[in-house]
C-alpha cells in the first residue's frame, strides 16, 4: 500500500486548539479504519501543545497545522507544522520535580520514529510515526510499555 493522506487541519495559536487537535485527528483516524488512535492523539496533543508554548505560533495570529497520512494499514504519521522557534525540539531530561519537560520523551516512547523537518519561511514540522494496529497481546492497559511492545513488533517484521 502507499501513503494515503487522510486530512489536515489548520487550527489558530490558541491553547483550545490543542483539544480540537485531538479531536479532529481521532476523526480522521477512526473514518480510515484505523483502531488503536489513543497513541496517536497523545502525541498530536503533545506536538500541538509544544508548537503552542515553543513557537511562534502561540503568539497573535499564530497557527498550528496537523497533517494525518496512513503509511500503510497500521502505521500513520502525523505531523505538526508550527510557525518557528529559535531553538529545534529535542528530548531533554527532566528532573523528578520538573512540572514539564517530557512531552517529546513521551512522543520517542509512544512512536515507531519521530524528527524534525525545517521548511521555508522559518516554519518547521515535527512528525511521529505510530503504530494503530490491534494492542499486542499482554500489553493491553499497560500504557507507554504497549507501545514499545508495538515498536519493537515493528522492527521484527
Amino acid at each position: 500500500m502507499k501513503e494515503r493522506f487522510l486530512g489536515e487541519v489548520v487550527l489558530p495559536g490558541v491553547a483550545h486548539s490543542v483539544a480540537v487537535a485531538r479531536h479532529c485527528v481521532g476523526e480522521m483516524l477512526a473514518a480510515a479504519g484505523h483502531r488503536g488512535v489513543e497513541d496517536v492523539q497523545l502525541i498530536v496533543s503533545e506536538l500541538a501543545g509544544n508548537a503552542l508554548v515553543h513557537t511562534a505560533s502561540g503568539l497573535y495570529g499564530g497557527v498550528v497545522t496537523v497533517e494525518v497520512v496512513a503509511i500503510d494499514a497500521e502505521i500513520v504519521r502525523v505531523e505538526v507544522t508550527d510557525d518557528g522557534a529559535d531553538t529545534v525540539p529535542r528530548v531533554r531530561v527532566s528532573g523528578d520535580d520538573d512540572c514539564h519537560g517530557r512531552g517529546l520523551w513521551l512522543v520517542e516512547q509512544v512512536s515507531l520514529k519521530w524528527g524534525v523537518r525545517l521548511l521555508g519561511a522559518g516554519q518547521r514540522a515535527v512528525w511521529a510515526e505510530v503504530f494503530t494496529g490491534q494492542v499486542v497481546p499482554g500489553c493491553a492497559g499497560k500504557g507507554m510499555m504497549a507501545g514499545v511492545a508495538r515498536r519493537e513488533r515493528e522492527v521484527e517484521r
